[in-house]
């Protein structure tokens, strides 16, 4: 888990469309109002790998989250995603 947010440099959703986690996820992004990149795993194949390599596991939904400090941080569980981008946009 990610303690508090602070504003990240960039975000980014591990995804894909068969998903129903993800559409939770991507309906929190919606209504936060937040800008969040999108990275299908089926359609592209590389973001699979980047996950992987990054987040240590192929699981979606995953956030990447980009802090200005270069740090990155990998958040699983859509329910983690989802309170961590609501704590974020009630900022």
């Amino acid at each position: 888990m990610v303690a508090e947010p602070d504003t990240p440099a960039h975000l980014a959703l591990y995804e894909h469309e068969l998903c129903g986690f993800c559409r939770h996820v991507r309906h929190a992004i919606d209504a936060s109002g937040l800008e969040v990149e999108s990275r299908n795993i089926l359609r592209e194949p590389g973001h699979r790998e980047d996950l992987i390599a990054g987040g240590g596991r192929g699981m979606v939904p995953c956030l990447r989250i980009e802090h200005r400090d270069g740090q990155v941080d990998w958040l699983y569980e859509s329910a983690d995603i989802i309170a961590y981008l609501e704590r974020l946009a009630a900022r």
